[in-house]
């Protein structure tokens, strides 16, 4: 563990090779106190999850008891069913659902590759042409990160509206390429500065352009980091709920958490079926962090570390 490691250093650095009675016992307080406090954020993380699949799975009758019920009398899965056979119950929104997880799939994938492309273009062009001024526009970068998106809704909506890109899928693209693209970059540069500048030397002595160099060397020693800034843009432009409610306002361009909003109705909602849209909806992100979690990992550590 952590701790372990920590006394194992103040142990080595007193030149004494024995732990003493209270340290032995503060240590096993610290590791008490780290595995309460990893219990309590696994708890909020995966309590609201837990909630919405017994929600999915529940009859609703149990979901309107009070106080409610943890554990649902019985368990049906006639809601994952439902959301993808157009049954009376799930009549319209079933429609607009998978209408919905089509445009997220689309833009999704769409701001990802662009991210992903001109984010290496813009990080190498940073590290290895010595732009003017590259440190500041790397701060700059950074800097864009820290305006909340919500105070450009306004201006962007303006300017969408003047031009005819309201109720689009290609608006939210270049909306969410807007915000993801900083990020792209930032990551990318952090990597690419962690490869030797000899090895594109030796590609540029051979022959190889500074494009040749960056596609045929830089990209594929760069497989952790373009897998960590790829998952990193595609949940983020997965997940994206403001902007899409803003500025989509038709089946044709709704993306999938519009269309679960979309679930509530005037005088009833029909938490159960909403629950399973939410499940499904989540189900993509989840395997990509299951799955590629190895990848995010050393892509966001590769870069820390020179040489």
């Amino acid at each position: 563990m952590f701790c372990d490691y920590i006394y194992e250093v103040v142990r080595r650095k007193k030149g004494d090779g024995k732990l003493r009675r209270p340290e032995i016992i503060k240590k096993r307080i610290i590791s008490i106190v780290i595995i309460f406090l990893i219990l309590i954020v696994l708890f909020t993380v995966l309590v609201p999850f837990f909630w919405t699949f017994i929600t999915s799975v529940a009859p609703t009758v149990d979901l309107h008891q009070r106080p409610p019920k943890w554990l649902p009398s019985k368990i049906s899965f006639r809601y994952y069913i439902d959301i993808f056979t157009s049954s009376k119950i799930a009549y319209g929104v079933s429609y607009e659902f998978k209408r919905g997880i089509l445009n997220s799939v689309i833009v999704s994938i769409s701001v990802t590759a662009i991210s992903l492309f001109l984010g290496s273009l813009a990080a190498y062009s940073v590290i290895r042409l010595k732009v003017p001024f590259g440190k500041f526009i790397t701060l700059f970068i950074l800097l864009t990160q820290m305006m909340p998106p919500v105070i450009l809704i306004i201006p962007l909506y303006f300017i969408a509206s003047k031009i005819g890109m309201l109720d689009r899928k290609i608006s939210l693209i270049l909306i969410y390429l807007a915000f993801n693209l900083p990020l792209a970059v930032w990551i990318l540069e952090g990597y690419f500065k962690s490869i030797p500048v000899s090895i594109e030397e030796s590609a540029l002595i051979d022959g190889c352009s500074r494009l040749q160099s960056l596609f045929r060397i830089l990209l594929p020693l760069s497989g952790p980091a373009l897998f960590t800034t790829g998952i990193f843009v595609f949940i983020t432009s997965w997940n994206e709920f403001l902007m899409a409610l803003v500025f989509t306002s038709s089946l044709t361009a709704k993306t999938m958490p519009v269309s679960i909003a979309q679930f509530m109705g005037r005088f009833t909602t029909n938490y159960g079926l909403m629950a399973t849209a939410g499940i499904l909806g989540s189900m993509p992100p989840l395997i990509f962090a299951a799955v590629f979690q190895r990848y995010l990992i050393s892509g966001i550590t590769a870069g820390s570390v020179k040489g």
